[in-house]
This record gives structure tokens, sequence and C-alpha cells, in this order.
């Protein structure tokens, strides 16, 4: 670790091993060389953390689908244990407050380091019980511990890289995320349809990949002060009333984080039961949902991610949400379709146009906050912004699967649904749509970003 006083160390033009071998690719080397060089040393290592953490994401579709097919479960997964992945997916960015008290006594980094491990660990317990129930549970705790790294990562961002190439730098990392997902979930998807009693091996791997980038993160050369250490910090709930004024007191984040709960909430509210539907109204094989729930988004996010990393960087983040959150209406739109008439090209479609939005999303998710945010507030519009994803995350799949399904089954209790089935996908396009055109119309009033501007007074 650097000392507070010394500058940061430039990057060494040797490596060594397979990093130096990897280095020296010309796509890498490229991507390096774009950034300023004492960001480049943050760079390499993020990138291979990345790695690990994309794996990890992919492991959501993968799951879905998994639970669905039917030679890995005997029985096969529900849509409530549809519902609980989706939920302690999304709905543990609920936790994320947390990351912005503790990361006021402890290095942010470690945020990032330890909480992989845990999670590594989780990993290598999904073969204990062939149960569809326990796999969701294992699959949903790992989630949980995720919430740590993602905002302690986006906080990180603003430490790491500078405004004029942090878009880039985030695009960068996310692509080879999405790479890295993408080689999981095909090579998961094909090991599950050739050995399905053998799934586990499939995490195992990705528990390994997890804890392989969390020592990658640690080589990321930061100066030794917590830029977010703050020992004089209030107790939990000042600084919650103490958050909750400076949110409201802020009327663009407010009205943008109004912008994105449309969109937000349609997604999160059907996104878990696509499968469900490939299954139940369109009696698809295994290999299609595999396909299309798991396998062609993470194609698409691996493609676009580039570039709309360099496209963000050259507008605002209400601009570039309107975008997509119409192409995730479209998407949805389609998948309303093939559900209704019980046909598979719509899916096609639909996932094809979900991928390229997800992946300009996600970095806006990632980055769009801090369009907004002083430096002092950097983490707590980061725990804001990340907190209300979690409010989305944990009511939208329980309000999908009551829209979706007749029944609801929550163990011994049972409660009645609308039973709309495919008709949710609609009502989540509607949303998209509804999204788009708040954030088009809010982008066409905005002074700039807070960092724009210089330092507070």
């Amino acid at each position: 670790m650097l000392k507070s006083s010394s500058p940061l160390k430039s990057f060494p033009n040797r490596g060594f091993g397979a990093s130096g071998c990897l280095r020296s690719l010309p796509i890498f080397r490229s991507a390096l060389d774009r950034m300023p060089t004492r960001c480049r040393p943050a760079l390499f290592y993020e990138t291979f953390y990345n790695l690990g953490s994309g794996s990890l994401v992919a492991l959501f579709g993968l799951s879905l689908a998994a639970l669905k097919a039917d030679t890995i479960f005997s029985p096969t997964g529900t849509k409530e244990h549809l519902m609980f992945i989706a939920i302690m997916f999304g709905g543990s960015s609920l936790l994320s407050p947390l990351v912005g008290y503790v990361g006021k006594r402890v290095p942010m980094r470690l945020l990032i380091i330890y909480p992989n491990l845990i999670a590594a660990c989780l990993m290598f317990g999904t073969g204990m019980l062939a149960s569809a129930t326990f796999f969701a549970l294992i699959i949903g705790l790992a989630f949980v511990v995720q919430v740590f790294p993602r905002v302690a990562e986006m906080n990180m961002f603003r430490i790491l890289y500078p405004p004029t190439h942090r878009g880039f730098a985030v695009g960068w990392v996310k692509a080879v995320a999405s790479v890295s997902g993408l080689l999981v979930t095909v090579w998961g998807t094909l090991w599950f349809l050739w050995r399905p009693s053998l799934h586990y091996w499939v995490y195992w791997g990705v528990g390994l990949t997890l804890a392989l980038s969390a020592l990658s993160y640690a080589r990321i050369p930061v100066r030794k002060k917590n830029e977010f250490e703050d020992t004089a910090a209030p107790p939990p709930h000042q600084a919650f009333a103490f958050g909750l004024r400076t949110f409201l007191s802020d009327r663009r984040f407010v009205l943008y984080q109004i912008g994105f709960w449309f969109a937000g909430f349609g997604n999160h509210m059907s996104h878990a039961y696509v499968a469900e539907s490939l299954k139940e109204d369109v009696g698809a094989s295994d290999w299609t949902v595999f396909w299309i729930v798991a396998v062609t988004p993470a194609v698409l996010i691996s493609c676009s991610a580039p570039f709309w990393g360099r496209f963000l960087d050259r507008t605002n983040p209400m601009s570039g949400r309107a975008i997509f959150n119409f192409l995730q209406s479209l998407g949805y739109g389609f998948t309303f379709y093939g559900g209704w008439s019980h046909q598979v090209w719509p899916f096609v479609f639909g996932a094809i146009l979900q991928g390229v939005s997800m992946a300009g999303a996600a970095i806006n998710w990632l980055t769009g906050s801090m369009y907004f945010a002083k430096r002092e507030h950097v983490s707590l519009y980061n725990s804001i912004h990340v907190g209300l994803t979690g409010l989305r995350g944990m009511l939208a799949p329980m309000a999908g699967v009551w829209i979706y399904g007749a029944t609801v089954s929550l163990g011994p209790i049972q409660f009645p649904g609308l039973g709309w089935g495919p008709v949710l996908f609609a009502l989540s396009a509607g949303l998209s749509l509804c999204g788009s055109i708040y954030m088009l119309w809010m982008s066409r009033w905005h002074p700039g970003s807070e960092e724009s501007r210089g330092p507070s007074a």
C-alpha cells in the first residue's frame, strides 16, 4: 500500500507471467494507453477483478434457467423459486446504506475484497443438496453478500478515475465482466445440458474465479488515507436522518430517482419470469430457455458495452437512460407478444433488445449518481441510489409473481394471484416507456454535473 504523501507510481512497462502476456494484447494495451498514466495500474488490476464479478452476475440468468430445466432439479423450480432469487439479486441492495456507514470506518477496498471471498465460499456449497430450494437459498445468499462490493466499487470509481475518463474505464471493465459472464454462460449452458447431475461444477468454477479476482483487486495501488473515513461519523439513525435530508434537498437527484423508478420497477417485475413463460406458455425446450434467458443477453451485453461506455462519456445520464428505457420497452413488448401468441421467435427479439439495453443501462446505473453528487456526498448518493434499487428489487418480483400466476405458494401458505400470465410483460413495457419519456423530459434542462462545477464551498 502506498504512503499518503507519495504520488501514485506509474505503471511498469514490464510484466510477469500471464499478466505480462495479457497486457501485451493489442486491445488491452490500447485500453491502458487511453488512460492517464496514474490510472493504468487501477484499470489493469480491476480488469482481472471483473473476470470474477462478471462470472457471478452471469449466474443470475443461468440459475433462473437451471431452476426451470427438466433434467437438473426434480421436481423443477417453481415461479416462487424464481421470485426468491430475483428478490435476493435486486432486493439485497436495500443493505447498501450499510456500505456508506461501514466505509467511514473500514477502507472501501476491503468491502470489495472480503465479501467476494465469502461469496466464493458459498459457491462451493451448491452441490451439498440436490434441492431447488437449497440451491435458490445458496445463490440468494451469494447475491446478498455482493451488495457490499457493488456499492463499494461504485465509490472507488470516483477515486481511481477522473471524470473525463471514467465512462471509458467503467465501460471497459464492464465489457470485460460481460465477456467473462458470456464465457461462463456458454460454458454453463453446455455443461448443464451435457452433465445436469454435475451442474454444481459451474458454481465451483465461479467460486474459484471470485477468490482470484478478490486477490487481484487487493493489488490496486491506492493511497494509505481512506478517502471515505470519518471517525466522528454519527450513529446509524442520525446518519439516516442526515442522508434523507440531503437527498430530499437535491431536487435534481430526487427527480432522477423518480425517473429510474418507472423502468426499474418494470424490469424487476418481469425479468425473472421470462423463463417461466417460456416453459408454461410456450412449452420451450431446456436448450431454448437457456439460449433466450442466459446466452443471448450475455452476447449482446458483451458486444455493446464498450460502445455505450464511450457514448455515456459524451452525454448526460438522463438522455442515456431515456434510450435504454425505450429499448427495454420494445424488448418486453416482444416478450409479451411471444407469451400471448405461444411463439418462441418474439422472445428471441425481446432478448436481443434487452441485451443491448442492459449493457448501457448497467454503466448508466453505476455512474449516473456521481453526476449529481458533490465529492463529500458520493458515498451517500450511491447508497441512496442502490438502496432505492433494492426497494424496487424486493417489491417488484413479488408484484410480478402475483400478476403472472393464478396462485402463489409460499411454503404451506397459498393465496390467489391475478393469473394474467404474459400480460405482465406488457405492463413492464408500458412502465419502461413512461420512464423513457420522463427521462427525455428531464434531459431538456440540466446545468451540468457537480464535478464540472469544481469543489463545493
